[in-house]
């Protein structure tokens, strides 16, 4: 089920890939299986990214970390919590617009929890 909906969000949000990764850095999914290994290596990075920016908003009393974006040359990464446990990554190539995949992302989290919680 992870797998449709990565797919039919990737497509959506015009990005490049999606996962669902661990805190622990641990990835569950990737929509690509020809990146599956490069991905693993790339979750446990943006893992301990995401944690360290979710413990700076809890630190500086921002309250709990919902979405964030980390743009770099080649486009954008975009973050949004599915759990205390995962967390929903997706890359946007250059200049695509940041807007719609995190619309799209919000919409995919009620799916991506439900099966997290099965």
């Amino acid at each position: 089920m992870f797998q449709s909906i990565l797919a039919k969000l990737v497509a959506q949000a015009g990005a490049r890939w999606a996962m669902i990764v661990g805190s622990d850095g641990v990835l569950l999914e990737t929509d690509n299986r020809f990146f599956r290994t490069e991905a693993e290596g790339l979750a446990a990075e943006y893992a301990t990214f995401y944690r360290a920016s979710r413990k700076a908003a809890t630190d500086t009393d921002m309250g709990g970390l919902r979405s964030s974006m980390l743009v770099v040359d080649q486009g954008k990464l975009l973050f949004q919590a599915l759990t205390v446990d995962y967390v929903l990554i997706l890359l946007l190539a250059g200049e695509e617009p940041a807007g719609k995949a995190f619309f799209e992302m919000t919409r995919a989290t009620e799916p991506l929890v439900q099966e997290l919680t099965i």
